[in-house]
């Protein structure tokens, strides 16, 4: 496992959980702490980091009041700013787990089969359920 890579896409996750640069290289940083006094998961590593990161973001969030979030860069900063506005809005009315299904997918470029497998379901099915929210993300924009 190659550091660097995996603590970007960790980064990218935790950001669109917490949409704060601080808070999400904290909780990225967190994680890796963790994942290390772990070495018995490194056969699963990234599913692994993943369920941590997701785990300390759900708790930070239950610690903040949802007013007091603030914006912050994300990865498709290449938009235009209409686009990106659209893209926001749309995945904001997306589910939570739908809205990290995506994240996964696209921003993290993870493998059907990694996500199927933190979800729970098989590959054929979470290959539907993207083609799924991604029909509702195009409908929306």
């Amino acid at each position: 496992m190659k550091i660097e890579s995996e603590y970007t896409r960790i980064f990218h996750y935790c950001l669109y959980w917490l949409h704060h640069k601080e808070d999400a290289e904290d909780i990225t940083q967190e994680t890796f702490l963790r994942y290390f006094q772990h070495p018995e998961y490194e056969s699963h590593a990234r599913q692994y980091l993943y369920t941590i990161a997701r785990n300390l973001c759900i708790d930070k969030l239950r610690k903040v009041p949802a007013d007091s979030l603030n914006e912050e860069i994300t990865p498709e900063q290449n938009l235009g700013i209409p686009e990106r506005v659209a893209l926001k809005m749309a995945m904001d009315a997306l589910p939570d787990e739908d809205r990290e299904i995506i994240i996964l997918r696209y921003v993290n470029s993870e493998k059907i089969s990694l996500i199927a497998e933190m979800f729970g379901v098989s590959r054929f099915v979470m290959s539907k359920r993207i083609r799924q929210i991604t029909q509702k993300l195009k409908e929306s924009l």
